[in-house]
């Protein structure tokens, strides 16, 4: 075992890049927790099997990647349910965490994970990779200033220049004595039992 652990994340898919990051994860020897739409694993079924059949974990995304702040909790749960039943379907896979778009985080959320006996994944080293100005060297940056033992990445699946980060982002951190696996697995390690409906930004 590596004497630092750090999970790597990627949320908003799947979609027609999908394949491409999963071959760059591959060649990497990387596993990571994939948080999913719903709507998009209906719409891009090949992708998100592809995802599981990788070896890959799966989280909840919601369906529709919509706000969830302002929200109820039956309208909350109700959206989180749709996309836990259209991953199902699916890829044969139960998502294992929450993670709400946006971070858009309120006592809602939290009731419906409670509710769903879902724990709720957070991040503490963001890529910000959605930002316009921010390209491939920017990300790298983002990532390895903020990587420390125990903590959850945060990256998205569309960019192009989040794929070609990935590698320098991979290789630095094994250079730096990281194990880089999935929540799950992280949590596992570290010997801590997710509890439902409680956030975790780091394990």
């Amino acid at each position: 075992m590596a004497d630092q652990l750090i999970a790597m994340s990627f949320d908003d898919g799947p979609d027609t890049t999908t394949g491409d990051l999963l071959a760059i994860l591959k060649d990497l020897r990387v596993y990571a927790s994939f948080f999913l739409c719903g709507g998009h694993v209906r719409a891009y079924t090949q992708a998100a099997r592809a995802i599981v059949a990788g070896g890959h974990e799966t989280g909840n995304h919601s369906y529709d990647h919509t706000r969830m702040d302002g929200l109820d909790e039956g309208a909350v749960r109700g959206n989180f349910e749709r996309a836990a039943g259209a991953i199902f379907e699916i890829t044969g896979r139960k998502p294992s965490f929450i993670r709400v778009p946006y971070m858009s985080y309120g006592e809602a959320v939290f009731k419906a994970a409670a509710d769903m006996n879902m724990p709720v994944i957070g991040c503490d080293v963001i890529g910000y990779d959605w930002e316009e100005t921010a390209d491939t060297a920017r990300i790298v940056q983002n990532v390895l200033a903020a990587a420390k033992d125990g903590g959850i990445i945060l990256l998205h699946e569309p960019y192009a220049k989040t794929r070609a980060a990935l590698p320098p982002i991979v290789n630095t951190l094994r250079s730096r004595g990281y194990d880089i696996t999935t929540v799950g697995a992280l949590a596992a390690q570290k010997q801590i039992t997710l509890k439902a409906g409680v956030c975790y930004n780091a394990l």
